[in-house]
Formats: structure tokens, C-alpha cells, sequence
């Protein structure tokens, strides 16, 4: 399959992460290493991607727990995340595009409020916009000996995401369970691609960044840094086998607002997927995220598996 023909700009794109104690909108794996095997395409190019991720196992540290073990103030259940994003990527120079990703949660989380000894279950579901990113991918088109090809990119995450969703009965949802942080957040990426000893396909590597810029309503998120690095293999003519593993640190959220000592964790996964190139201007592609290794801080709700699914049109 020719890769100039999939964009996949999604990663970590909706409004906080699977970090949070109550499962906020989780963090797929990273998608952005594709745009390094192909070069800056001139025009238009839009792309729609689907993920689901069900966060109902606690974790204490390493250890999985069961809610009954939980005597704090509440004991959190489980978070469904069902999101879906809308990117649209414009190649405005010969080394230069600005992309433009509007992420759509649906959210059910469920939790037991003790209340002097009683249990209550209290419930959320909501379906919201979450937080808005813009990026600029600068990556110059003439390649290195062996093909070796290079990108460094950077933007904002925009607070444009509600922050005080409330259930039927009127209670305000955590912050960590809201679609948007309100903080607008620093993006900065980079990474490097290519096809050593003529070997099939390419290897690559990236480097990413969050960082928010400051507290709002008395939340600050934690800042995240994820490491991606694999092999895009080829199969046949049309479909691509793509072998990735992805190491996620995120730091402890802050202000009165969060919950720091059950924020912030260390993840490792393996993620395999494909992209089949339906048409020169239409791929279609999916990925399986896969935990191979977890530590939260305090006790948080995590997940034993991510999907997701997308194509990708090609306008010009």
C-alpha cells in the first residue's frame, strides 16, 4: 500500500486521559508516527475515527482490586468512553500542513457514593464536544540517505469542551470525568521514520508532549509524555500490518479541584493494527491497544483493551 495515502492525525486527542481516577476520556494509542512516512500532500484531506474503551477494572499501583475494597469517600465502577473524531489536514507548502481535530465523546460512568456507611450509586451519561486541537506538521520533502525521513510538529488544545456536565439528579460530575479540561494545552512532537538495509516497510519513532498552560476552576490536568515506536510492514499490494508498542507517562493532576493522589499513571502497550488502501484517495484502517503493563497512583479505574477504527479521504 502506498502510505501517502493514510493520515491518521488522531492520537491522544480528546480532552484529558485515561489517567484520571473516574476513567476521563482515554487516550488512544498514537496514530501520529504515520504521518511520517508519507510527505506533505498539497490540498485538502479529511479523516472520521471511532474508538471505544470500557475502564472497569480498579487498580491499586499494579494490583487489581474490586470495589469493596474501597472504603474512601466513593468507590468508582466503571466508565464506557464511545468517542468520535473529525480531522481535517491541509497541505498549504511544499514542507508545511495545519490540521484541525474535533473530538465527540459519549460517556456513561458509574460510581458508589458512601454516604456515613451507605452505598449510593450515582450515574453520568452524556454526549458532548470536548476539547478542540490545532496543529502545525512542518516535515521537509527531500528525504536522508536510506530514505530517512523526519517531522516536528506543534499546537493547542483548546478549552472549547463543557466542564460542569451534571447527572438527572442535579450533582455535578467530577472534573476528570468532564469532556473538556478547561486549560488550553502546549502540543509538541516529533519523530523519524525510515527503511534501514533496504528491509521492507519502515521503521519509525516519536516523541509527544501535553502540557497545560494554566489552572482553571481550580483544576490543572497532569501533563502527559508518550514514546511510540514499530514497524509498518506490507503485506500486499493494498494492506499494511502495523506493529507498534507505546509508552504513556502522565504526572498528577492539581488545584483544588482534582484528586492528585489518585491521578497520573505509567502504561505500556502493544498495539497492533491495519490500513487497507480501499482506493488511491480512500484508506481504511483499525487498531487493538493492548496493556502490557500499568501503575497508577492511588486507586484508579483502568482498561484491558482499546479499539479503534477509520478512513481516511484524500479531497484534491
Amino acid at each position: 500500500m502506498n502510505t501517502s495515502h493514510v493520515l491518521i492525525l488522531a492520537g491522544c486527542l480528546v480532552a484529558g486521559g485515561a489517567n484520571a481516577s473516574c476513567g476521563a476520556a482515554f487516550c488512544s494509542s498514537s496514530n501520529d508516527w504515520l504521518a511520517l512516512t508519507q510527505d506533505v500532500t498539497a490540498g485538502w484531506r479529511v479523516w472520521a475515527q471511532a474508538e471505544y474503551l470500557n475502564q472497569n477494572q480498579l487498580r491499586d499501583g499494579t494490583k487489581a482490586i474490586s470495589p469493596q475494597q474501597i472504603t474512601a469517600h466513593h468507590a468508582e465502577v466503571k466508565t464506557i468512553n464511545r468517542n468520535a473524531l473529525l480531522g481535517l489536514d491541509y497541505g498549504f507548502a511544499p514542507a508545511w500542513s495545519a490540521s484541525l481535530i474535533l473530538p465527540y465523546s459519549n460517556r456513561d460512568h458509574f460510581h458508589i457514593h458512601n454516604h456515613h456507611g451507605t452505598p449510593i450509586p450515582e450515574t453520568w451519561q452524556f454526549d458532548n464536544v470536548g476539547d478542540m486541537r490545532m496543529k502545525l506538521r512542518y516535515q521537509p520533502a527531500q528525504r536522508a540517505a536510506g530514505g530517512l525521513s523526519w517531522n516536528l510538529q506543534g499546537g493547542l488544545k483548546l478549552p472549547t469542551g463543557r466542564i460542569d456536565v451534571r447527572n438527572a439528579d442535579g450533582d455535578e460530575a467530577e472534573r476528570s470525568v468532564q469532556p473538556g479540561t478547561g486549560t488550553t494545552d502546549l502540543l509538541l512532537g516529533g519523530g523519524l521514520a525510515g527503511a534501514p538495509l533496504s528491509m521492507p516497510g519502515n521503521l519509525f519513532a516519536n516523541l509527544t508532549l501535553q502540557a497545560p498552560l494554566y489552572e482553571k476552576d481550580g483544576y490543572r490536568p497532569g501533563w502527559r509524555i508518550g514514546a511510540q515506536a514499530g514497524w509498518l510492514m506490507p503485506l500486499n499490494g493494498k494492506l499494511d500490518l502495523i506493529l507498534q508498542g507505546n509508552v504513556l507517562h502522565v504526572a498528577r493532576d492539581r488545584g483544588a479541584q482534582a484528586e492528585p493522589d489518585d491521578s497520573g499513571r505509567i502504561e505500556v502497550a502493544a498495539v497492533p493494527g491495519l490500513a487497507y488502501a480501499w482506493s488511491r484517495r480512500l484508506t481504511v484502517y483499525g487498531q487493538l491497544e493492548l496493556p502490557v503493563y500499568q501503575r497508577v497512583n492511588g486507586v484508579q479505574l483502568t482498561h484491558d483493551y482499546a479499539a479503534s477504527f477509520g478512513v481516511s479521504l484524500l479531497l484534491n
